[in-house]
């Protein structure tokens, strides 16, 4: 059994290797229609999580997530190009970036970080999160990307080191995550959030479309210990393979004095922009994994 999962181990780390220079010679316009096919066979060849998936979309579009084929099948499919774009990031220039990337909303970021005091932006896995976010830390300012620990640990090295390829730190969850954000926010960059899942088990439960789900509270932990402000970031796919980069109003904190009440209230407040974004574009929501038990 241990020698099987090996084995398996070695292909998957092998394959994902392979993948970024194969990523980086071969265009998107090739890529895409090609990942697309093959998106379609994981959906059949993996139930447990088309299933998760349809139960995901079943409570943001209501009915049965099954009732919404086109949905499904464009998770699996966004997720296999967001994939492509992370692996292809090594082999792109800062300006191949930027023309993959349309940013929209910059001026309110650089309002933001007048204040001297970072900015926590917060998204969910909604198209190439990766890909945006380099984007803006190359267009405006440096910063942190917290990152959810993939196994074996050789395949989380090659991801740290493939999304890292253009400047900005990633940090995985861990003791010194927390001191690590509170000084990137503290020398005025960009701390950047997916907080659509609880990946570390220690977050509250809130209203997500209408029902009770566990969130992470980091944003309101850092937001409450800096002063940093929480910048909502969306990402989507246009129709002609680009990103739209879009940075949000910031999000007015509660400051009632009542720390336990103002973290449930900031966390609210995150959750309920994350609910627009994915709302908007459900089929490029890319979580393989049950939000609501």
């Amino acid at each position: 059994m241990d020698g099987g999962r090996s084995a398996r181990r070695r292909i998957l780390v092998a394959a994902y290797r392979s993948a970024v220079p194969l990523a980086g010679t071969v265009p998107p316009s090739v890529a895409y229609p090609i990942l697309d096919r093959l998106a379609d066979l994981v959906r059949v060849c993996t139930p447990d999580a088309r299933r998760a998936v349809e139960e995901n979309l079943e409570q943001v579009l209501g009915g049965r997530g099954r009732r919404h084929p086109w949905a499904v099948r464009g998770v699996f499919r966004h997720m296999l190009r967001n994939y492509y774009d992370t692996f292809r990031l090594p082999a792109m220039s800062d300006s191949e970036i930027g023309d993959r990337v349309i940013l929209h909303g910059r001026e309110r970021l650089r309002s933001v970080l007048a204040g001297g005091r970072g900015a926590v932006l917060v998204s969910a896995h909604v198209s190439s999160v990766a890909l945006a976010a380099q984007a803006l830390a190359i267009a405006e300012r440096g910063g942190t990307v917290v990152v959810e620990p993939v196994e074996p640990p050789e395949l989380l090295d090659l991801m740290l080191r493939v999304r890292g390829s253009q400047g900005l730190a990633y940090k995985t969850l861990g003791p010194t995550l927390f001191g690590d954000l509170t000084a990137t926010l503290r020398r005025n960059e960009l701390v950047f959030l997916v907080v659509d899942r609880d990946i570390g088990g220690t977050g509250i439960s809130v209203e997500l479309f209408g029902r009770p789900a566990h969130v992470p509270t980091g944003p309101a932990l850092l937001a409450l210990r800096t002063g940093a402000p929480i910048v909502p970031t969306y990402v989507s796919r246009r129709p002609d393979g680009r990103l739209d980069g879009v940075v949000g109003l910031p999000i007015e904190l509660p400051r009632t004095g009542d720390r336990r009440a103002d973290l449930t209230e900031i966390t609210r407040l995150v959750t309920a922009r994350l609910e627009y974004h994915i709302g908007r574009y459900p089929e490029q929501w890319t979580v393989l994994q049950r939000i609501w038990e």
